[in-house]
């Protein structure tokens, strides 16, 4: 075995040499003053605002850009990130494409906002919307996989074969361009055949490309990013700040991963030949684990070196951040990429996903409760010195999502170090399959959006607070991602790998629940970045004191020990909570020599003690009890800024913080306000005692010499004297009640298909005119316009039957129907041609509007939609009845019927209400005498997305979250005093999905498809929206 000395400069020089130069540290310079953030802390700047997905998914109109950017703005967003998505009708990086984001980049600015370019059409990036594999052939049609066939005699088809090895005792020979010498020979054969990448709909009709050719990412950022350079690049850096890219992956094609530079790269690498050991990514023999770590480091190379590298030059180049994300979930799966976390020193920007509403601490491949993705990014910022680090949230996560849950979920990324928020995402519009396209959604279309700048507001002053000062964790725990190397196989992949990666998970959520302060390492960062001086381990601008090797790591890299037998050699903690032999996939006695030196420290299990005398730090503290708490910490010149999050649904949290200090100021991130907070002087140091609510937060500051000005108490509710209302609660319903109508009867070229979902129907009828994959607004994009070039069909079309039933008497006051598209096709009511109210619309403007008072009957009602000639534009989808009338189940369908309950306390789902979502008014009148008393409104049990408080028709405030209760004594009067409370639901109901048994929490396009058949009316999974308890209202 070759000496590591020999290998060392050899190893490192070529590695730098595929990378190139290394990326720069950093972007603009951070606050280390904290008066001069609290100065704006009340309206943050622009720049620490929040920015969605602001998704260009219809034909395009400058009425639509003007309205959407009205309505971020109204609640508090700092920015767009305009995204093309599928449903896109005006062609991509076209003429009008380019003049439509030029008045959207105008809009922006008036608004005081910025823009970001998504930078493709729809995910992942790097295909530019078709234009690359249209341009350039050869990103795509060189193969990017190879399939194995073990065969004793060579096939006919022979030639077919990319490459042929005969095995001969214990090594294979490569027998490629004499293969036909070996024909009718028997013999062990490993053929190796070329796969590619399938075309597909989603890619324009073209497949995917491999980001390891050279020559690919240039040009896609010259179909992609030239035009937005040549139009606005007087704008980069000022009204246009950056470019958001899209889950980039070199997935294999099938096989293992090949790319025409492999070969010869890994040659030049490693210095031995991949091809004839190419079985061993397979087999477990021979030096099998050795080759697979340089397999895969070759991999990483090369992704970096001809994606990452000219992507970073390229926005370095034109004053641009790059951002954006990767596969950051499917770890241990390595299958898009080697080392995500390796990825993010190549951005100036970095970023991860955080999507669906699932907490799951234990699931290697979730999201909300994915400790070691959010850790890594926060992480790379600190070793690369980047102020911000972006997260798109909240995509998947239902119709259902409340602000409560909006918090939650942002406090828990924010705290492990995500500091710009990117909201996943807000539709042009809802028409057809759009509505389906992973909610939540961010405009006003959803009952919560105007209280939603509560939210909006708190995350920008939380931004400010955490993309300034320092987070300066001096533990470092590299993570087992070259260990999964060794035993990652494509084909025949161990179990091992989610036995190291379920440890790896289960260790950083102990850290977390401990309270330990430290980051993540990736030993590609740590090749390009590390050093050692003074027993401190330097990554980046990072400086560790103690490194941990967790549990189950079996390999590190070369460049990684000789890194810990410097920093063992000066003093430096090393901690093993595992007892690595292999450097570089192959056994090192060397390594075995470094950890038996008496420094090292080996444990077995993260038990209190172990923290208590290794993890922990002995000027600052936290204990706690109950809930599930985690923290960050920053340093601020003087003090420090410490942001606690408590993410449990049902447990509050109390504890006691330690650390060094005179004072506390506690930061109202909700707010806006700044209050002097309670604390003591111990032998230990400054101590406060902390209780936080579920869901809640608690952000202080601990000053390191005395305040220069006094902060005023927070008044906190205390229940003093509870309030007579004037009048019991009156109950009334803020909009009309719906009835949605989802299955239909289809007449389609002579043929007749009944009861079926209209997703169903939808997909049948575009198939029937040419559209092979269905309805084409739905999991497809266009390439140019080859979507809209079918639209070619002059005669046949289809007709669509839907049914509701009316129980008792059909005279409604107020009853009307509401068709998608409604200009496109011809509607009869009961066999009565009706036209739709011009200039109207319900939930979206593309939601056409009918009066049916006058046909509307008794028993069974049919609503036939037909359209003579197909239009691409023609999607079916479900109607929808809307009115002043109940919705009551029967045994086999939803009916309505004219007589409306008196409402009251309790679920609007018992009051006749199923698929209502909007808002109901609970109202009550108090006298109050004004004094130096303060007034606060207590709600007790209720369920909505939020709660609006209004007294004397003014706007008090919003109410999501415990305790569930609001000051209101700004707003009262000496005298009556009329309280509004409106309880708000979200369009759950009204959408769902209600069909196969969907999870809570996860919402896809799925999970509208492949309905059968209706469901009982008592299989509907509703959610209890209401005030099932009467509010009070208290003076202290």
């Amino acid at each position: 075995m070759e000496t590591f000395k020999r290998k060392k400069r050899l190893l490192l020089f070529i590695a730098f040499a595929l990378i190139g130069v290394m990326s720069t540290f950093g972007q603009t310079e951070r606050t280390l003053d904290f008066n001069a953030l609290l100065s704006n802390f009340a309206d943050p700047p622009s720049e620490y605002r929040t920015a969605p997905f602001m998704v260009w998914n219809y034909k395009v109109t400058k009425s639509d850009i003007a309205r959407m950017i009205d309505e971020y703005k109204s609640q508090g967003s700092g920015a767009i990130i305009i995204h093309p998505r599928p449903g896109l009708i005006t062609e991509y990086l076209s003429d009008e494409w380019f003049d439509l984001y030029a008045y959207a980049i105008e809009k922006a600015k008036e608004k005081g906002m910025t823009v970001w370019i998504y930078d493709e059409n729809s995910y992942p990036s790097g295909f530019g919307g078709g234009h690359v594999p249209a341009d350039m052939p050869e990103s795509f049609n060189q193969g990017q996989g190879l399939k194995l066939e073990k065969v004793m005699l060579l096939p006919e088809d022979i030639d077919s074969y990319f490459l042929c090895l005969r095995k001969e005792e214990d090594k294979w020979i490569d027998i490629t361009g004499d293969k036909a010498s070996y024909k009718g020979e028997t013999g062990d054969y490993y053929l190796y055949k070329k796969t590619y990448y399938s075309n597909s709909d989603w890619y324009g009709g073209y497949s995917y490309v491999d980001l390891m050719i050279p020559g690919v990412t240039e040009k896609f950022n010259a179909v992609t990013m030239d035009g937005y350079q040549k139009r606005f690049g007087q704008e980069f850096g000022r009204s246009i700040l950056g470019v958001f890219t899209d889950e980039p992956e070199i997935p294999s094609s099938g096989g293992i991963r090949w790319t025409p530079l492999l070969f010869d790269t890994f040659k030049t690498q490693w210095g031995y030949d991949l091809k004839t050991l190419l079985p061993l990514l397979d087999e477990e023999i021979g030096d099998w684990k050795r080759v697979r770590h340089d397999y895969f480091s070759t991999l990483l190379s090369l992704f970096i070196k001809h994606w990452s590298k000219p992507y970073h030059d390229y926005c370095e180049k034109h004053n641009l951040k790059w951002t954006g994300h990767y596969w950051e979930h499917d770890w241990p799966n390595i299958d898009s990429g080697p080392d995500n976390m390796a990825m993010y020193e190549w951005h100036q920007m970095p970023a991860i996903d955080m999507l669906f509403n699932q907490l799951n601490e234990d699931s290697l491949q979730g999201q909300f409760g994915n400790i070691r993705s959010v850790k890594e990014l926060g992480s790379v910022a600190n070793q690369k010195g980047f102020k911000r680090v972006l997260s798109e949230t909240y995509g998947g996560g239902g119709w259902d999502e409340s602000l409560r849950d909006f918090k939650r979920l942002g406090d828990w990324e924010y705290v492990l170090g995500v500091n710009f928020m990117n909201q996943h995402l807000s539709h042009m519009t809802l028409t057809g399959a759009r509505k389906y396209d992973y909610p939540p959604e961010f405009s006003s279309v959803s009952p919560w959006w105007n209280d939603y700048y509560v939210v909006n507001d708190y995350f920008g002053r939380l931004s400010m607070l955490l993309s300034n000062g320092i987070q300066k964790n001096k533990i470092l725990v590299i993570e087992p991602t070259t260990t999964i190397w060794c035993h990652y196989s494509v084909n025949n992949c161990s179990s091992i790998i989610w036995d190291i990666g379920v440890a790896f998970q289960r260790f950083v959520t102990k850290l977390e629940m401990a309270q330990v302060e430290y980051d993540l390492g990736s030993e590609a960062i740590i090749r390009g970045n590390g050093s050692v001086m003074n027993g401190t381990l330097k990554v980046g601008e990072a400086s560790y004191t103690t490194v941990v090797l967790p549990p189950m790591m079996e390999s590190v890299d070369v460049s990684t020990f000789w890194l810990l037998k410097d920093f063992v050699a000066q003093g430096g903690q090393l901690i093993a909570f595992s007892q690595p032999k292999e450097v570089g996939g192959k056994a090192s006695s060397e390594l075995s020599s470094l950890l038996d030196e008496p420094s090292v420290i080996h444990l077995t299990e993260l038990e209190p003690d172990v923290v208590r005398r290794y993890l922990s730090d002995k000027d600052f503290g936290i204990s706690y009890h109950n809930g599930d708490l985690y923290h960050q910490r920053r340093e601020y010149k003087g003090g420090e800024l410490v942001f606690m999050v408590n993410s449990s649904l049902d447990q509050p949290t109390r504890g006691i913080i330690r650390m060094k200090g005179t004072a506390l100021l506690k930061l109202d991130a909700l707010e806006g306000k700044v209050y002097g907070y309670p604390s003591h002087v111990s032998d230990r140091g400054l101590e406060a005692s902390f209780e936080i609510e579920p869901c809640g937060s608690l952000i202080l500051y601990v000053s390191h010499k005395p305040l220069e000005k006094e902060y005023p108490t927070e008044v906190k509710f205390e229940r003093g004297t509870k309030l007579e209302a004037s009048f019991p609660v009156k109950v009334t319903r803020l909009q009309d009640n719906v009835l949605p109508i989802d299955f239909c009867n289809l007449s389609l070229k002579g043929k007749d298909y009944r009861n079926i979902y209209f997703y169903k129907a939808a997909d049948l009828a575009y198939k029937a005119y040419g559209f092979r994959s269905g309805n084409p607004w739905n999991h497809s994009i266009q390439y140019k316009r080859n979507v809209m070039d079918k639209d070619t069909v002059r005669s046949g079309g289809f007709v669509t039957t839907y049914h509701f039933n009316v129980v008792g008497a059909a005279d409604f006051e107020n009853i009307q129907l509401v068709i998608e598209n409604s200009g496109l096709f011809t509607v009869k009511m009961n066999g009565m041609e009706i036209k739709s109210i011009p200039g109207t619309w319900w939930l979206d403007r593309h939601f056409g509007v009918y009066d049916i008072q006058k046909s509307v009957r008794s028993g069974m009602n049919d609503v036939e939609v037909s359209i003579n000639s197909m239009s691409v534009y023609a999607e079916i989808e479900q109607i929808y009845v809307v009115g002043d009338f109940s919705v009551i189940p029967g045994s086999d369908r939803w009916s309505i019927s004219q007589v409306v309950p008196t409402f009251g306390l309790g679920s609007w789902k018992d009051q006749k209400l199923p698929f209502y979502s909007w808002g109901m008014s609970y109202s009550k009148s108090y006298r109050v005498d004004k004094g130096n008393v303060h007034y606060f409104i207590q709600l007790n049990k209720w369920n909505g997305t939020a709660t609006e408080v209004f007294v004397n028709g003014e706007k008090a405030g919003v109410i999501f979250k415990e305790p569930n209760n609001l000051n209101i004594t700004p707003y009262l009067k000496s005298g009556e005093n009329m309280i509004d409370v409106h309880v708000i639901g979200s369009l759950y109901n009204l959408y769902g999905p209600h069909y196969n048994n969907p999870s809570k929490g996860l919402a896809s396009p799925w999970n509208w498809r492949n309905v059968e058949k209706p469901i009982d009316p008592s299989a509907y999974n509703f959610i209890d929206y209401g005030l099932m308890e009467d509010f009070d209202v208290y003076s202290d």
